[in-house]
């Protein structure tokens, strides 16, 4: 049997429907050393031949901290809900970094595993997800950033931070979801990766990173309503830094939009899987 066979062995997988989602969730689960190579390896490549190399993914939100931090308090001073506006700005700004950079790092995934993809079978969702692990690192970066600007300033996080993993879980099954039906368009589409990169930037200015979400005009709170980030980074600054409870509500509205979201683009990979070598 060639090694075309070998990547080419599960074509019958155009019969894949809605009830297959399950079955291959727990199979993709079982591979977890896989995904754990697979991720440290993505790691690895990242910040090869870089000057800076891993200290990227600390240079990189700090700058954007910064520079934005001085354009938008000193120069157009926005509010920052009486927070000291570099950590009202980086409580939403952390998590922005990570969703962004997992959703566009794991847009290229598996068209820069091309030679893994033609050579052997494997679960080819383990490409998108390990792309977007890979981002935990840089957020892990982030954090120890936002704890140094809370204790300058002086406003440690409050007791409700507690909600955080929970918040970030459910961000995390978002930001995958979507990552995973663009990873496998961008192969056969390859302009879909600057597609991304612009709706990424439009994306940004519409969830209140830079400002609160309360001076959002009335005739426009519904774009509030319906962002998903909109709902995480608020979610975020309420347990953080004003002590309250994440918002029930809401915090059940995005968890059913990540679901959602993951198991249509979940569903929409394994559709488009079977053209993965052919398009290669």
């Amino acid at each position: 049997m060639s090694q075309n066979t070998v990547a080419r062995r599960p074509s019958l997988s155009h019969r894949f429907g809605l009830f297959d989602v399950i079955p291959h969730l727990i199979a993709f689960f079982k591979r977890w050393d896989l995904l754990w190579h697979m991720t440290v390896r993505h790691l690895r490549g990242q910040y090869k031949q870089s000057v800076l190399g891993y200290a990227w993914a600390f240079v990189n939100p700090l700058s954007q901290m910064l520079i934005l931090s001085f354009v938008f308090s000193t120069i157009l001073r926005f509010s920052s809900e009486g927070e000291p506006y570099p950590v009202f700005l980086f409580v939403g700004l952390v998590p922005w970094i990570f969703f962004s950079g997992a959703v566009q790092s794991a847009t290229d995934s598996v068209v820069g595993a091309s030679s893994l993809v033609t050579k052997v079978y494997f679960p080819r969702e383990i490409l998108p997800t390990a792309a977007v692990l890979t981002k935990l690192v840089d957020l892990a970066f982030g954090l120890l950033i936002l704890a140094g600007i809370m204790v300058y300033y002086g406003t440690p996080p409050e007791l409700t931070t507690a909600w955080v993993p929970l918040i970030f879980a459910i961000h995390f099954i978002f930001a995958l979801g979507l990552a995973l039906p663009l990873a496998a368009l961008n192969l056969f589409f390859h302009d879909v990766r600057f597609l991304v990169g612009v709706a990424l930037n439009l994306w940004f200015y519409l969830t209140p990173v830079l400002y609160p979400a309360d001076t959002i005009p009335d005739k426009y709170s519904f774009i509030f309503d319906i962002n998903p980030n909109a709902i995480f980074i608020h979610a975020y600054r309420r347990v953080i830094i004003h002590g309250d409870d994440p918002g029930l509500e809401r915090i059940l509205a995005g968890l059913a939009i990540s679901l959602v979201v993951f198991f249509v683009g979940y569903y929409a990979f394994k559709k488009l899987e079977p053209g993965f070598a052919d398009r290669i």
